[in-house]
């Protein structure tokens, strides 16, 4: 059962793919730039939460943050994608 657990990285990568999919689930009931706005702002967010946990936070617990960031990051950009393909499709 550890093995299925992957060492600590299992809530980073449910958190990930929890905004990957809310991003496109959004793409499915707005419009474009509202999509590309949502992202946008997420994007900032991330960001600043990333340079909050480099430079107040600091040390592992600071890199623990920015790691959950990064991923909330990337999993709002694949979901904005996978929407915005989607929205073309339909």
């Amino acid at each position: 059962m550890d093995a299925l657990m992957l060492d600590g990285w299992t809530p980073l990568l449910l958190l990930g793919l929890f905004f990957a999919f809310m991003m496109f689930f959004i793409a499915r009931k707005v419009s474009k730039n509202v999509l590309l706005l949502t992202s946008a702002i997420m994007s900032l967010l991330c960001i600043g939460l990333i340079l909050f946990s480099i430079f107040v936070v600091g040390g592992w617990e600071g890199m623990g943050l920015g790691f959950f960031a990064f991923t909330i990051f990337i999993g709002v950009w694949i979901g904005t994608i996978f929407g915005i393909i989607y929205q073309n499709t339909k």
